[in-house]
């Protein structure tokens, strides 16, 4: 079983999906694309997928990049803020990143802390781990329920 199929078994994804425009978005993770594509814009147990051109600004992935960066700048940080790219937003302002190196792994930032987690696997082997059980989300806020929540299309 695709960790993509463990993750649909987990949490069911919605019956449609807004289009995204993928020529606008940096190169990013097959698995990430899989996910977007299957899932769009939501919440898996309370952590927010960003997305490429959603109409929310604080869902847009695109529009996330800078300011969340910026954030970083002015912190220590173990990571160097242009080597990362964000792809998720918790409900504390905790921000999941891909380290755009090696093979992308997941790391995450505490935003009221010094805190980081790094998880050696993509966003979607990520996200069943953490709905099954497998990958403590340490500091993340993702405890919640339902396992997805989709986001409206809405600026």
């Amino acid at each position: 079983m695709s960790d993509l199929d463990e993750l649909e078994r987990l949490a069911p994804p919605p019956a449609q999906v807004p289009a995204i425009d993928w020529a606008a978005a940096p190169a990013l993770p097959d698995d990430y694309r899989a996910l977007a594509e299957r899932y769009g814009s939501g919440s898996f147990a309370g952590m927010g997928l960003l997305v490429p051109g959603h109409p929310n600004r604080f869902l847009d992935l695109l529009r996330q990049v800078e300011p969340q960066r910026d954030a970083l700048r002015a912190t220590e940080t173990p990571y160097p803020p242009d080597e990362l790219l964000p792809w998720g937003i918790d409900e504390n302002g905790n921000v999941a990143w891909w380290l755009m190196r090696d093979d992308w792994p997941v790391v995450a930032n505490e935003a009221r802390g010094r805190e980081w987690l790094r998880h050696d696997g993509g966003v979607v082997s990520f996200l069943a781990g953490v709905l099954d059980g497998r990958v403590d989300p340490g500091f993340l806020a993702m405890r919640g329920e339902p396992p997805f929540a989709p986001f409206p299309y809405e600026p």
